[in-house]
């Protein structure tokens, strides 16, 4: 597995400021596997050496947006897995207890994935 990080700079009449693309080049056995994302975060991190660390390109796309897309699968297992969404009652307490009951089968179910 090899992969590579790419930045261009994309200045569009639509957008107020131009804006990094950052992409990863990825080829895995099963064949090749490109990635984008756009961002406004500035390359030299504002300034501050720290900070201007964590927004390149690398750092930003695997610390940042794939923590990020992580967290959308957390919230999608809670709301699909768990029914997180089932608040069709007509009263609040029964709305907040159905809620309440899917927290914590979803806090069971993380730190039972955790210890295994």
């Amino acid at each position: 597995m090899s992969e590579f990080y790419g930045v261009c700079i994309l200045d569009s009449q639509t957008w107020s400021k131009e804006r990094r693309v950052i992409g990863k080049a990825e080829i895995l056995p099963k064949g090749d596997n490109p990635r984008f994302i756009v961002t406004n975060l500035p390359k030299d991190g504002w300034g501050d050496p720290v900070q201007a660390a964590r927004f390149e390109a690398g750092a930003l796309y695997e610390k940042f947006y794939c923590a990020r897309g992580d967290m959308e699968n957390r919230i999608k297992e809670q709301q699909l897995d768990l029914f997180a969404d089932r608040t069709s009652t007509h009263w609040m307490a029964s709305n907040q207890l159905r809620l309440w009951f899917s927290a914590f089968a979803h806090l069971l179910m993380s730190t039972l994935q955790g210890s295994l």
